[in-house]
């Protein structure tokens, strides 16, 4: 998969110099214990797992009671998590242990293809995280490693395929507000250009990127969906040299096959 490793970020990139809700961080710290006593926790728990005065976590605790994420069932003094983190949660479920299940598949694309492959998920309308790779075998390959590595770069197949989920208009407008760096003579860091190119994998249903993060390399991508949503994205990257029609067509069926096991 084409894509850069030039952008591991705790802030999205795509909102700099936007100021961030430090109440919502620490709400969702205190749904991360609350996740860890299924049994409950009464506020002073909280306080001292949290670090927070009891007034904050008092104010807290009642902002997400009522948003239904947290509940204190009958008379009971501990607090749990509530039906609308239930909700979610099963909103996730089919997904659960997609890393784990990513690994057989890999190694079979790998395998078939003879190049190296990975799977990513968003973890933005134009981030995305690369949770596991395998390796291809040939001497003469790319061997910098990129699971781990949350990728932001518009010359990435990932995140093309994020922006071409989106409505036009969206994705335009996320187009405007990026930072289009010219990573070899070949990248789209036109904003008008990287326009159509999105448009055009909104048609195609996946991407190709040659030659735009670095010069001789190449990649393909392809999504996985879950009832119709992109939760996940199949790829492959390797030396534009080996990258044929004839490969690519192949690649192309074998990443398909893959996205469809990866949720049966």
């Amino acid at each position: 998969m084409t894509g850069a490793n030039g952008s591991t970020t705790v802030a999205n990139p795509l909102l700099p110099g936007t100021g961030r809700n430090e109440s919502l961080r620490r709400a969702f710290d205190l749904l991360e214990l609350l996740a860890r006593h299924p049994q409950g926790a009464s506020i002073a728990e909280l306080c001292g797992a949290s670090d927070l005065p009891r007034s904050t976590v008092s104010r807290l605790l009642a902002s997400l009671f009522d948003a239904g994420a947290v509940s204190r069932p009958g008379n009971h003094r501990k607090w749990v998590l509530g039906p609308t983190i239930m909700r979610l949660t099963n909103a996730v479920a089919p997904l659960a242990g997609l890393q784990e299940r990513s690994r057989e598949v890999l190694e079979r694309i790998t395998a078939e293809i003879g190049e190296t492959s990975m799977l990513a998920v968003p973890t933005g309308p134009a981030t995305a995280r690369v949770i596991d790779e395998v390796r291809g075998r040939k001497l003469v390959g790319v061997f910098d490693p990129w699971a781990g590595e949350t990728i932001s770069s518009s010359a990435s197949g990932f995140v093309r395929l994020l922006l071409a989920e989106l409505p036009e208009a969206e994705s335009d407008k996320i187009i405007s507000r990026m930072d289009l760096v010219h990573h070899t003579s070949g990248t789209t860091a036109d904003r008008a250009l990287l326009s159509q190119v999105i448009a055009d994998i909104r048609k195609r249903g996946y991407v190709v990127v040659v030659d735009e993060l670095e010069e001789g390399l190449a990649g393909l991508g392809y999504p996985v969906r879950n009832e119709g949503q992109l939760v996940a994205m199949l790829a492959i990257y390797l030396p534009t040299a080996r990258f044929t029609p004839e490969l690519q067509a192949k690649s192309l069926a074998v990443l398909e096959r893959g996205a469809r096991e990866l949720t049966d």
